[in-house]
């Protein structure tokens, strides 16, 4: 039987370009996400999700998006090496809100 090698940072880095992506897409999205979030991560990271949202329609920096990436990369990082397992539950949230951003049916 062989193990699953797991590549913390590249999970992180995956799920964040989904993640800004979904914070600055449609109301419904963005609620359906905040949501899922939560439930995977815990309602802090929720709050902070919501924070993102502000910061990036508020638009005050020309290099916004790239700094909250830089911050939720780092702040999953660390939640990954706390609790690997969360690992295949962000790749399934990844997976399933990227095709929602995308219009694919059935999701």
């Amino acid at each position: 039987m062989s193990a699953r090698v797991v590549h913390q940072p590249r999970v992180a880095w995956d799920f964040v370009q989904v993640l800004i992506d979904v914070v600055v897409a449609g109301e419904d999205l963005y609620a359906w996400f905040a949501g899922r979030v939560g439930e995977v991560l815990g309602s802090a990271y929720r709050v902070q999700l919501h924070d993102t949202r502000a910061r990036l329609f508020a638009g005050r920096r020309i290099d916004i998006r790239e700094v909250e990436m830089g911050v939720w990369r780092a702040r999953l990082e660390d939640a990954l090496i706390g609790e690997p397992d969360l690992a295949e539950d962000l790749r399934i949230l990844r997976l399933d809100a990227a095709a929602r951003l995308a219009g694919i049916p059935g999701v």
